[in-house]
């Protein structure tokens, strides 16, 4: 029992705490990538709302352009719900892909089961629905909304986060996210003092290819509230173009 106990408060002080108030937030970004298979412009914004009398927030980004995975333009759009009663917790996310003529080229589901310790999900493509479950780590992230919910980890200089992430291979890691330096950014919306975090995976007798696995960094404001900046990393997991997306404006 006083294991469980320890454990319990371990994961308490290693999950992203949620302020009191979350402030509604709108803006826009733009991406490139160093092979020029992919570039786009998307806008996203952040609201609070109730679920079952629960505080909780939602992700949406609306974007169109060239993705690596795609030999055309195309649109989408992703929502994702999280928890942010005391902690972070995913809950739902649904990333939906269109050509420009509005026909469906993908819709992907997940749905997190914090009781159970389960995600279930769901990609439907080329009229296939293919659905699967996984067991996760109750410290799971998911990538949809990452952004958003990490600049609130505040991530100091003394220590690091240790988390678990679920990307959309999907794969689940153990990764932490690393205080690295602070740096003055420039972007469309202008010049920022910023501290720069990675997200380090860890890869167990893996880690002897670190050095050769693609980094992923995060840009945040120095000074509350912290926002968002700028992205450089996987487009959209391991393997895939690296890009850079930066904050072009908000609201």
């Amino acid at each position: 029992m006083k294991s469980a106990i320890i454990y319990l408060v371990f994961l308490i002080a290693n999950l992203i705490q949620a302020p009191t108030t979350l402030i509604p937030q709108k803006g826009s970004s733009v991406v490139t990538s160093k092979d020029k298979r992919s570039g786009w412009e998307a806008t996203w914004g952040m609201e609070e709302l109730r679920i079952q009398e629960k505080k909780a927030v939602r992700f949406t980004e609306t974007g169109s352009g060239r993705l690596s995975t795609y030999s055309q333009s195309v649109r989408w759009s992703v929502r994702s719900t999280w928890l942010a009663q005391g902690a972070f917790r995913p809950l739902d996310t649904e990333k939906t892909i269109t050509a420009t003529d509005g026909r469906v080229l993908l819709v992907e589901r997940k749905h997190f089961d914090p009781d159970m310790g389960t995600v279930r999900l769901e990609r439907t493509q080329e009229g296939r629905t293919e659905t699967k479950t996984l067991e996760v780590p109750a410290d799971t992230l998911a990538i949809e909304g990452l952004a958003g919910v990490l600049r609130f980890a505040n991530v100091p200089k003394s220590r690091s986060l240790s988390a678990h992430v679920l990307t959309n291979e999907p794969e689940v890691y153990s990764v932490s996210f690393e205080w690295r330096d602070e740096e003055r950014v420039t972007t469309p919306a202008g010049e920022f003092n910023c501290y720069k975090v990675e997200m380090v995976p860890h890869l167990g007798l893996l880690n002897v290819v670190r050095p050769f696995i693609q980094k992923t960094y995060f840009w945040f404001t120095v000074a509350a509230p912290y926002n968002w900046i700028r992205y450089q990393g996987p487009e959209s997991g391991p393997g895939t173009p690296e890009v850079v997306m930066s904050l072009s404006h908000m609201d």
